[in-house]
C-alpha cells in the first residue's frame, strides 16, 4: 500500500462513525439514482426492438391459456411449460388491469433485472468483500448490462434467468472466501437457490453453470461440503417438483413434443462462422479478465462468475443454433467478471507472467470487448410501420394464420395489427425440419428413414390444412421463396386451393400477406 493510501485509510479509520455512515448512504443514493437513469434510457432505447418475436408469441400463448385453451393441445409451444409459466403473472396482471401485456412484460423484465442486481449487492455487502464499496458504484453498469445491452435478447427466458442467477454467483463467491468472518444464513441461501433455479427451469442443461461454480468453491475450500450447501438442495428440490408438475399437468410435452425436439429440432445448427464469432468474443473477454487478474490475491467474485460463464459455453455450442439469446449467459457473465475485476484497486489489477509487463487494460479496450460481445444483439426484427399501417387500414382485429417456418414473420406483427392469432403453432418448424431430414435421407438412398420423415411431414401438413379449412383465417402471413417446406404445402398438400380464396394484400421484401377474398372490414373507415 502506498503512503497516500495508508494516510487515506488511517483517516477513514479515525473518522467519526456518523460521517462514514452518511458517506455510504450518499454513495448508495447516488448509485440508485444512476440506476434509475439507466432504466429511463433503457425504456427509450428498447423502443428500437419493441417486443421481440419470442416474447410476443409467448404473450399470445399466455392469453390463450388464460382464455381456457390447453397448452400442447390447442396451442403448441416448442419449449417446456415453464417458458409459458414465466410470463403468466405479467400477462394475467395486464388482463386484470386492462393494460397491454407488452407494457407489463417489459416492466416485469426491468423489475427482475433490478431484483437480481439488488439482491447480489446485498449478498456482497453481507459477505464483507473488500471491493464492495466500488462494486456498489458499479451497480448501474451491472444494471445496464441487463437492460441496455441485451437488445433483441431483452425479455428472453435466458435474459430473465441470468438476471436472477447473479445472486447465486455472489453467494458462491462468499462461500469461496477463506477469510470470511461469517457463513451465509439459511434465509439468504434459500432465496439465492430459488433465484438460481429459474435458469435451470428455463433449460435444464444450464445446470452445468451451477455445477461449475459449486465445484470451484469446493476446490477453493478444499472440501466437498460446499456442494451440499442449502442453496443446492433448494435448486434440486425445485427442479424435481417442476419435473413432477410437468408429468402430471402436461404429459403431452414429454410424450409428443420432446421426441420431436430430439428427432428434428436438435439436428439443425447455425453456420460455423456465427458460432466462431461467439467463441472469439468470449475469449476476448476472458483474455481481458486474465490481464486484470490481481497479483497475490484471489478475486472470488470474478473467478466464480468467469467459471459459470465458461460453463455456459457448453449449452451454447451444444444447441448450436447461433441465436443471440443462447450466447447471452456466457457473454454477459464474462462481462460481469470483468466488471468485478474493475472494482479492485488499479494497482492490484495486474496479472503475473507475461502480462505483468503491460499496464492494466484501458477502459476503451474493455468497452470495445463489451460491444463485440453484444453486437449481434443489435439487429431488430420489428415490423416496418408502413406494413402495420397498410394492414390496419384494410382490416380490423383480423384472425391470423401462418405458412412459414420463421417465427419472426408473424410475431410481433400479429399483435401490432391488433390481430387474433388462430394457428396452433407459432411457425412451421416441424414441417421444415421434417422436410430437410426427408430430403437428406432421400439423397442418401435411405428409403426407410425417408419414409419415416415423409410420414411426419404428411401428418403435420394434413393437420394444418384441416385447421385452415375450419378456421378460414382473415389473413395468411407467409414469405416469398420460403424454402422447400412451403413449396411442399402448396404443390402437394392442397394449399394452392386454400390460397385461391385469398388475394395478396401487400408484399414488402420477402414478406407476403394474403387477405381472404370475401373479407369485409367490420368497422368501415369513415368517409372522406
Amino acid at each position: 500500500m502506498s503512503v497516500s493510501e495508508q494516510v487515506t485509510s488511517a483517516a477513514q479509520d479515525h473518522a467519526p462513525a456518523g460521517v462514514s455512515i452518511a458517506r455510504a448512504q450518499m454513495e448508495h443514493a447516488g448509485s440508485l439514482a444512476t440506476c434509475m437513469l439507466v432504466l429511463a434510457i433503457a425504456i427509450l432505447w428498447q423502443v428500437r426492438w419493441g417486443t421481440i418475436p419470442d416474447t410476443s408469441w409467448l404473450i399470445i400463448v399466455c392469453e390463450r391459456v388464460l382464455s381456457g385453451e390447453r397448452l400442447y393441445a390447442q396451442v403448441h409451444e416448442v419449449n417446456p411449460p415453464f417458458s409459458v409459466w414465466l410470463y403468466l403473472p405479467p400477462v394475467a396482471a395486464a388482463r386484470s388491469l386492462g393494460m397491454a401485456p407488452e407494457i407489463v412484460v417489459q416492466a416485469w423484465t426491468y423489475l427482475i433485472a433490478l431484483v437480481g442486481v439488488s439482491f447480489s449487492g446485498a449478498i456482497v455487502k453481507r459477505a464483507g468483500f473488500p471491493e464492495r464499496a466500488t462494486l456498489f458504484g458499479l451497480g448501474p453498469a451491472f444494471y445496464a448490462m441487463l437492460v441496455i445491452f441485451p437488445g433483441n435478447v431483452f425479455s428472453e427466458r435466458e435474459h430473465l434467468g441470468v438476471a436472477l442467477f447473479l445472486p447465486l454467483l455472489a453467494l458462491h463467491a462468499w462461500r469461496a472466501r477463506t477469510d470470511a468472518e461469517a457463513e451465509p444464513g439459511a434465509g439468504i441461501a434459500a432465496l439465492a437457490g430459488l433465484c438460481g433455479s429459474i435458469l435451470l427451469l428455463v433449460k435444464p442443461y444450464y445446470a452445468v453453470m451451477v455445477l461449475a461454480s459449486a465445484l470451484f468453491v469446493a476446490a477453493r475450500r478444499r472440501s466437498l461440503k460446499p456442494i451440499f450447501a442449502l442453496e443446492h438442495w433448494v435448486i434440486g428440490g425445485i427442479c424435481v417438483a417442476y419435473l413432477v408438475a410437468v408429468i402430471l399437468i402436461h404429459p403431452e410435452f414429454l410424450r409428443d413434443v420432446y421426441p420431436l425436439l430430439v428427432e428434428l429440432y436438435s439436428k439443425g445448427s447455425a453456420s460455423a462462422h456465427v458460432m466462431t464469432y461467439y467463441g472469439c468474443a468470449w475469449f476476448f473477454l476472458a483474455f481481458l479478465a486474465l490481464w486484470s487478474w490481481p497479483v497475490g490475491r484471489f478475486p472470488e467474485l470474478a473467478a466464480i462468475t468467469l467459471a459459470a460463464s465458461a460453463a455456459a459455453l457448453l449449452p451454447l455450442f451444444y444447441q448450436a443454433k447461433g441465436w443471440p439469446y443462447h450466447a447471452y449467459p456466457a457473454l454477459s457473465l464474462a462481462v460481469a467478471a470483468n466488471l468485478c475485476l474493475l472494482a479492485l484497486p488499479r494497482t492490484k489489477r495486474q496479472s503475473a507472467g507475461l502480462l505483468s509487463y503491460l499496464a492494466a487494460p484501458p477502459p476503451a479496450l474493455i468497452s470495445m470487448a463489451i460491444m463485440v460481445a453484444f453486437v449481434l444483439n443489435w439487429p431488430t426484427q420489428k415490423p416496418d410501420s408502413a406494413v402495420v399501417a397498410t394492414i390496419r387500414a384494410a382490416t380490423f382485429e383480423p384472425t391470423v394464420a401462418i405458412i412459414t417456418p420463421d417465427l419472426d414473420t408473424a410475431h410481433p406483427l400479429t399483435r401490432m395489427i391488433g390481430g387474433q392469432f388462430v394457428s396452433a403453432e407459432a411457425h412451421d418448424w416441424v414441417g421444415q425440419d421434417a422436410t430437410a431430414q426427408y430430403e437428406e435421407a432421400a439423397r442418401s438412398g435411405d428409403t426407410v428413414r425417408a419414409a419415416h420423415y415423409e410420414a411426419i411431414m404428411t401428418r403435420y401438413a394434413e393437420s394444418k390444412r384441416q385447421a385452415f379449412e375450419r378456421l378460414r383465417p382473415d389473413l395468411i402471413i407467409t414469405k416469398i421463396d420460403d424454402g422447400p417446406w412451403t413449396h411442399q404445402l402448396v404443390e402437394h398438400f392442397g394449399f394452392d386451393r386454400i390460397l385461391a380464396g385469398y388475394r395478396v394484400l401487400l408484399e414488402r421484401g420477402r414478406l407476403r400477406i394474403y387477405l381472404r377474398n370475401d373479407y369485409v372490414r367490420p368497422d368501415p373507415l369513415p368517409a372522406g
